[in-house]
């Protein structure tokens, strides 16, 4: 039986057996989604949601499948009944590929909430000069209580904090920009001809390469940015003039951090008392490993990053290891230790996962 726990609305729209439940109630599905929502209250509102936008297609038996411009039309007439007003759509479901759903000859919009639960991530719009297909993005929403972890194209990550959205372009082909609604730790793969950016609300924070954290708050009251490693440009998009280009624009490095709130008049720059965990001074000495236990190495990781490496830690956890990651991003650091013990590791749906098919280490070489 399929692990429904990390789970989010996107996900249960492209289950089949999820569908069924709903729209069939069958005795062994109800069954069986009663006692997973009694193990998993926390994941009552995801369901929730998910069940009103099934409920809210009618669906009509058709001869033919509908085509692909012909889904589209429908998402765009949704997208236009809940905005009230024609602009691109920004987010397109997986769902529209579940057989039930080609299977619709006419949709019906009777319940808007199931929607509108997306409405908030969709309000930071493109840049006006910037025209992208609708199924060009991709959008993670975080509702689980544990940061999730989203790897783009160019395998730069992100930790998505819990209650927090990103959509970012399905392949950087000549841009990498990401929109961020909450908070997140970035690690960026290097790339000088491509800078990444990221927009939060009127902000936007450019970079070529480095680790960082930004954070918003609901109407852009509160914004900040924090940097482990490398260099950042922050700045407010709308300041035009030379005035407020001074007051809202700053280069951040190493251990610096800049805050904006609602009542303060321009960016607030700082350097940090006490260097940042990732920084480059604490990586050097909290990921240079002599002989120690792999679970020690998977603890460090998980409390540095705020994820959670799932692996057999009674099989794996007493491996010693003799290694130096400092210097590597996360899912380097995770696949230098798989190719030390012979493992193989994934990186889907938010988690990272170390697969312990082989458990013995490569030995040193002379």
């Amino acid at each position: 039986m399929t692990n429904y726990t990390n789970y989010e609305v996107e996900d249960f729209l492209h289950d089949d057996f999820f569908i069924d439940w709903v729209l069939k109630n069958q005795p062994a599905h109800q069954a069986f989604w009663e006692q997973w929502l009694i193990e998993n209250p926390d994941r009552k509102k995801v369901v929730d949601q998910a069940r009103i936008i099934i409920l809210s297609i009618k669906i009509n038996p058709l001869q033919e499948g509908l085509t692909d411009a012909e889904i589209n039309s429908m998402l765009i007439n949704i997208n236009q009944q809940i905005h009230g007003q024609h602009e691109p759509v920004i987010w397109r479901p997986r769902f529209y590929q579940t057989g039930w759903f080609r299977a619709a000859a006419t949709v019906v919009l009777v319940a808007s909430a199931g929607f509108l639960f997306f409405k908030k991530y969709d309000q930071q719009t493109l840049p006006a000069n910037q025209v992208a297909r609708a199924d060009s993005f991709l959008q993670v929403v975080n509702h689980t209580p544990n940061s999730k972890l989203v790897q783009m194209s160019d395998g730069s990550l992100a930790v998505l904090k819990p209650g927090s959205g990103l959509r970012y372009l399905r392949s950087f082909h000549d841009k990498r920009e990401v929109f961020l609604d909450g908070e997140a730790f970035f690690e960026v793969h290097k790339n000088p001809q491509m800078p990444f950016q990221v927009h939060s609300h009127d902000m936007v924070v450019r970079v070529l390469g480095t680790s960082f954290t930004v954070k918003n708050s609901d109407n852009n009251q509160y914004f900040k940015v924090v940097v482990n490693t490398g260099k950042v440009l922050v700045y407010n998009q709308k300041a035009v003039t030379k005035a407020d280009k001074q007051k809202y624009e700053v280069i951040l490095t190493p251990n610096q951090q800049v805050t904006y709130a609602e009542k303060q008049s321009g960016f607030k720059k700082e350097t940090l008392p006490v260097p940042l965990k990732l920084s480059k001074e604490i990586a050097k000495k909290d990921f240079t490993f002599d002989n120690a236990p792999l679970s020690s190495i998977i603890d460090r990781i998980n409390n540095d990053y705020d994820v959670n490496v799932e692996y057999d830690k009674a099989k794996l956890g007493n491996i010693g290891l003799t290694m130096s990651i400092s210097d590597r991003p996360l899912d380097e650091k995770v696949k230098l230790i798989c190719k030390a013990i012979n493992a193989t590791c994934q990186f889907t749906d938010g988690r990272i996962i170390i697969n312990s098919q082989n458990l013995n280490p490569i030995p040193p070489t002379n």
